[in-house]
């Protein structure tokens, strides 16, 4: 019977390994990165089109530039900054969990409302950024796999003859009220353009979870700023040459 019983457990975690691995095959299956080869309208390519930066937003505008920043660590993409050209961005929050996990949240997006123009709205398919509490895929680190608090990915899509983008997070309904807020703080930075990490863990943006977790730096807001500076295809619509 013990030989027994271990033969299924061994079946039972194969299975939930093997479902794993699928998840996280699906997810990178569904990761936007590919979707810039596919060409847009009128057989518009990604080098069609403008690649400049956008106006700076007022409010990033009065962030001094002068000061230490982390924006050369960040990850470039094949289209430039990740950043919003319309505002104020639209942010949808999961209707389902409880009331106090919603305030919870919102008063994160709060945060970085005050230096982006950023509106809740009641639509998840209107919402330029989603956020869900649902249980992330699992991440891999190196032949392991590991339970995940949070992720934010993104997908491309071709609006008339201009490249847009739209954000999903995902928080962990696991975490308490804290971890949840300092998960989705983090993650909301990814969402709104600062695509990388901090290697101080004085800031949001640091690449690991820590004991107490920080509030916004002058670090982050600055490296917000530089975001915002830099060229991308994003938000520009084509230029004929006709």
């Amino acid at each position: 019977m013990q030989a027994g019983s271990k033969r299924r457990q061994g079946r039972r975690r194969q299975g939930w390994m093997a479902l794993a691995i699928a998840l996280v095959l699906l997810i990178c299956w569904l990761q936007p990165l590919n979707a810039t080869q596919e060409s847009g309208p009128s057989g518009i390519l990604l080098e069609d089109l403008p690649y400049r930066s956008h106006p700076l937003p007022a409010s990033l505008g009065a962030i001094a530039p002068e000061g230490e920043h982390y924006g050369e660590q960040l990850e470039e993409t094949e289209f430039g900054a990740l950043v919003w050209s319309d505002f104020p961005v639209r942010l949808y929050l999961d209707g389902h969990p409880p009331e106090s996990w919603r305030e919870s949240m919102t008063a994160v997006i709060g945060e970085w409302g005050e230096y982006l123009p950023l509106e809740l709205v009641e639509d998840a398919d209107s919402a330029d950024i989603v956020i869900w509490q649902r249980r992330p895929p699992p991440r891999r680190l190196g032949d392991d796999f590991r339970a995940a608090a949070a992720r934010v990915s993104y997908s491309l899509y071709w609006r008339e003859e201009q490249l847009g983008h739209r954000m999903e997070i995902l928080i962990s309904p696991t975490q308490g009220t804290e971890a949840a807020q300092a998960a989705l703080r983090h993650e909301l930075g990814h969402g709104l353009g600062i695509w990388g990490h901090s290697d101080r863990p004085t800031d949001v943006m640091y690449y690991s979870q820590v004991r107490r977790p920080p509030h916004l730096s002058s670090r982050d807001l600055r490296t917000l700023r530089y975001v915002y500076e830099q060229p991308t295809r994003l938000g520009w619509p084509w230029e004929s040459e006709s």
